[in-house]
């Protein structure tokens, strides 16, 4: 399912695009404008998988504040009720994939939006970080997590949680079986 964002996801995204003067937005996807984006929406391989992301801070002592997630529960404007609440949970990991911080909620205040989908400003307490360090998303097998389909950059990955596996790269299936390398859209802001 390939989608195109509207302007009223465009809204959700100021930050993502346009962040305050003292707030620095680190992207690992190709870094153009989510409008232009050719983007779809993958959910994850297993229950007990994250799609992860992996970033570096900008300098020793950068602080994390937030994590923006485009994702969609899947909801269309036209229906009569809300969706259930489902789950998801977003995990920041250092580079030795070791626990830092467990955030965990339902969709319906982040994700669920008449557009069908929206990237969501998930504010974390600060976390002061150096070096690398991992944004994983469990959407539960029922959030999809908006996917860019080009100019794979290499640093998505699948985290099998259970295993405490990180596989070395985020794929998503074709309708003949194959995969190819895909870009995970969350970012993080911070200073």
């Amino acid at each position: 399912m390939v989608i195109t964002c509207c302007a009223a996801t465009l809204c959700f995204c100021s930050l993502a695009e346009n962040p305050p003067a003292n707030i620095t937005v680190l992207k690992q996807d190709s870094g153009i404008n989510l409008s232009k984006m050719n983007t779809s929406l993958s959910l994850s391989p297993t229950y007990g998988s994250a799609q992860a992301v992996k970033f570096t801070a900008p300098r020793p002592g950068w602080t994390l504040k937030s994590v923006l997630v485009m994702a969609s529960d899947g909801w269309n404007a036209s229906s009569m009720q809300l969706p259930s609440p489902l789950p998801f949970a977003i995990e920041i990991r250092d580079s030795d994939l070791r626990l830092l911080y467990h955030f965990a909620d339902t969709q319906l205040p982040y994700f669920t939006s008449g557009e069908g989908i929206r990237m969501a400003n998930i504010e974390i307490p600060d976390i002061v970080l150096s070096g690398s360090f991992f944004v994983c998303f469990y959407g539960y097998r029922s959030i999809g997590l908006g996917t860019e389909l080009q100019n794979a950059t290499g640093n998505s990955y699948i985290f099998d949680r259970l295993a405490g596996t990180l596989y070395t790269s985020g794929v998503t299936p074709t309708s003949n079986n194959q995969t190819f390398p895909v870009n995970w859209l969350i970012r993080v802001t911070g200073n």
